[in-house]
């Protein structure tokens, strides 16, 4: 395009800019020639927050992020596209930036300077009017204040080898995606694929859902008949060119990626294990890459040189390639502990793909099983519909968390991830292990129906130097019934929470021996000996963190259940008689359980307050009491949590 056409271009996408809709035609040509084109790649700063306020921008195409992160805590983000513009107000204000804009797709922006915008401003009145409307409704809505984090839209996913079950992956998680929120999801196969094929994993051939899609590509590159759409009963998309896509693509992809957006929520390019030009801009362009890996010791050097090339055109930031394990080639692969070692990786990957019937055959794995692993456990965090419980201390009264997952179990929610402190860290870790009501009820308040054997299974006392009991019946009880587990084997992501005594800080227990951890969070002050574990003297986490949400929030939960036995809103039942020194040290881990649960309910979606009035701190074998008052408090919400996990 030469330079008159290149004017006229611009000419006539300004006068579809609301912001210059006004402007007469030969004013629009005088202002035209002032904009300064400029081309920007994906990530790169257009300005800085604080920077000097020198000019306004238009989005010709692509899309830009303008985000802010005060120290105060106020934050807001908003992503603009084509049409969209930003930087005036800084221009109209005289202040410096109040954002940053990072380029989050390959844009194409127009640029004018303070001193010809001012000229412009002088002249057209109407356009001061539109800026200060459309000012004073960004703050009437709340823009200066919006909250979250911008979920990304694009991922690449590939593989390191061939025959590691990539389609089966990518249509599963396309199918949990569909099936489990409200996304819209679009694969785009950039190579060729028999309609056979297609037709095994359950997609159909349909019509061009919207052939605006394509109106930002050149002509010359690619037409509507060059197209092949195909369609999902469960909701998802796939689009697939008739002759593959080819290297007139590449330059052009961030438009065809722009329009995309306007329609589907989630995009997902399938790049199976090629790595030519196309294939390169994809990664660069996409916020996420997903790479599914062989794990035998023959093909690790050629993983690592994979990844490499990833990470070099994906380029810097968090996540942005993330790696999860086939175990469809090979009879035996790599711990996934070493596999994160020997890769550098930024956490233990995980399994995506495992051998199946379905994953052999090439079929999308529909089924809803739980616990939640492989396509669709990846396929819920990027929805965004992941379920967290947090199960807070309480001691005895902690059976009643029981209660709550017999009702979650029975009506078919299924969490994805748990964290618990002191009795909540036993039973959430038993019931990650067993994944299954029945067997965590079998493996602790069954082996406890009177009191004499629960002191006997529980109690090892010790002279009281530090603890009146030693824990070294708590640690092999939890120890059989995890089946001395290493927290990589438990089948749902289980965080437990411990306090340094020493130093008073909060601990996060992730790793490692999961019966130590427990028995560390266990630790009630004077009642248990604190824990030599991981190099700390630890004791009951409760004392800092009685119902751990906020750990949940840091791992991704979307959704957040809460479980507080020691509720802060009802009073402690005053005592018959002068309290020995067990109920006083009973009262006193109450009252600070209590204190410390503040801060909680404001982070959490749902609150669930057993009701355990009445009970001791030592009350193990009334665990089936208990845990029929755990089952009655999470009936009454029942159907809150049914609208919040659907």
């Amino acid at each position: 395009m030469n330079t008159m056409d290149l004017h006229m271009d611009l000419e006539f996408f300004l006068s579809k800019v609301p912001l210059f809709s006004s402007i007469s035609l030969p004013q629009l040509r005088e202002i035209a020639s002032c904009f300064i084109s400029m081309e920007l790649k994906k990530d790169s700063i257009v300005f800085y927050e604080g920077d000097s306020s020198d000019a306004l921008y238009v989005i010709r195409s692509g899309a830009v992020l303008i985000y802010s992160e005060k120290k105060e805590g106020s934050s807001f983000q908003v992503e603009l596209r084509r049409g969209d513009f930003f930087g005036e107000m800084a221009l109209l204000s005289d202040l410096p930036r109040n954002a940053t804009a990072r380029v989050t797709l390959d844009a194409t922006v127009f640029c004018l300077k303070k001193k010809e915008f001012e000229g412009l401003l002088s002249v057209n009145k109407d356009i001061g009017l539109f800026l200060s409307r459309l000012y004073a409704r960004r703050l009437s809505s709340g823009f200066e204040n919006e909250k979250g984090i911008r979920k990304p839209s694009f991922y690449s996913v590939c593989a390191s080898d061939p025959d590691l079950g990539l389609s089966h992956f990518l249509y599963s998680m396309s199918f949990h995606i569909s099936t489990e929120s409200n996304k819209k999801v679009l694969v785009v196969e950039p190579h060729l694929e028999l309609e056979s094929i297609m037709e095994k994993f359950g997609l159909k051939i349909m019509v061009c859902p919207d052939e605006s899609l394509f109106s930002l590509l050149p002509p010359n590159i690619y037409g509507i008949r060059d197209f092949k759409w195909f369609y999902h009963p469960s909701g998802f998309t796939v689009l697939q060119v008739n002759k593959g896509f080819n290297e007139n693509l590449v330059p052009v992809l961030p438009l065809l990626m722009e329009s995309l957006k306007t329609r589907y929520d989630l995009i997902f390019f399938s790049l199976a294990h090629y790595f030519g030009n196309l294939e390169q801009q994809a990664v660069r362009l996409c916020d996420k890459n997903l790479i599914l890996i062989n794990n035998t010791r023959e093909a690790l050097q050629d993983v690592k040189q994979k990844i490499i090339r990833l990470e070099e055109k994906a380029g810097v930031g968090l996540d942005r390639v993330r790696v999860g394990v086939s175990h469809l080639c090979g009879s035996r692969g790599i711990a996934r502990d070493e596999l994160k070692k020997e890769l550098h990786l930024s956490e233990t990957p995980q399994i995506w793909v495992d051998r199946s019937d379905m994953a052999l055959k090439g079929r999308i794995d529909t089924e809803k099983r739980f616990p939640v692993k492989g396509a669709r456990a990846i396929a819920r965090e990027i929805a965004g519909v992941r379920v967290g419980l947090a199960l807070g201390a309480g001691a005895a009264r902690g059976w009643s968390h029981i209660g709550v997952l017999k009702v979650l179990e029975d009506h078919n929610i299924h969490i994805d991830m748990i964290s618990g402190t002191s009795m909540g860290a036993l039973v959430g870790a038993v019931y990650a292990a067993k994944g299954s009501v029945d067997a965590l009820k079998q493996q602790t308040i069954d082996l406890f129906p009177t009191r004499a054997r629960a002191r006997k299974g529980i109690f090892d006392y010790s002279l009281p130097f530090k603890g009146l009991l030693r824990g070294k019946k708590a640690l092999n009880l939890v120890a059989t019934a995890v089946n001395q587990a290493d927290f990589m084997d438990l089948l749902i992501p289980t965080f437990i929470i411990g306090v340094d005594i020493l130093k008073g800080e909060e601990v996060l227990l992730e790793t490692g021996d999961v019966a130590k951890a427990v028995r560390s969070s266990l630790s009630l002050p004077v009642i248990f000996s604190p824990v030599k574990h991981m190099g700390r003297w630890l004791v009951d986490g409760g004392l800092l963190n009685p119902v751990p949400v906020n750990i949940l929030e840091q791992k991704g939960a979307d959704k957040i259940i809460a479980v507080c036995v020691e509720n802060p809103r009802r009073h402690l039942q005053r005592p018959a008689k002068s309290p020995g020194i067990m109920e006083v040290v009973s009262r006193t881990i109450s009252i600070v359980h209590g204190r410390a649960t503040s801060g909680f309910v404001q982070k959490s979606d749902i609150v669930i307050y057993p009701d355990v009035q009445g009970f001791a701190w030592d009350d193990f074998h009334k665990g089936q009491v208990l845990m029929q008052r755990g089952i009655m408090a999470c009936e009454e919400v029942i159907q809150e949590i049914k609208a919040l996990a659907s």
